[in-house]
C-alpha cells in the first residue's frame, strides 16, 4: 500500500486500490461505496459509508469504488480466527 496508515485515499469511479500483505487492516468507508476482492476467497464484500472490514486473507487484495468515487482509510486492525471446517460423519 502506498500511502501511509491512516491517510485518506480518495478513488475515483473506476480506480483501484490494490493492497498486498494486508491481513488485519481493517478498510473503512468515510464515503461512498467500496467493493472488495480478496485473493483465494469467493465472497466479494460490498461495505457503504461508516462500514468497515477486516481483511482476513494473506496475499492481494483489490478495493474499488461501486459506482461514484469513494474515500478510505486503510489501518491494522484485528483477524478474528475463522472457525475450522467441520466434516460430517
Amino acid at each position: 500500500m502506498a500511502a501511509p496508515l491512516d491517510t485518506p485515499v480518495y478513488l475515483k469511479a473506476g480506480e483501484l486500490l490494490r493492497i498486498v500483505g494486508g491481513a488485519g487492516f481493517e478498510v473503512k468507508c468515510l464515503r461512498g461505496n467500496l467493493w472488495i476482492t480478496q485473493n483465494g476467497d469467493l465472497e466479494d464484500r460490498i461495505i457503504e459509508c461508516g462500514e468497515s472490514f477486516v481483511l482476513d486473507r494473506p496475499g492481494l487484495s483489490l478495493v474499488n469504488p461501486l459506482g461514484d468515487p469513494a474515500l478510505l482509510v486503510a489501518r491494522p486492525g484485528t483477524v478474528f480466527a475463522r472457525p475450522p471446517l467441520r466434516h460430517a460423519a
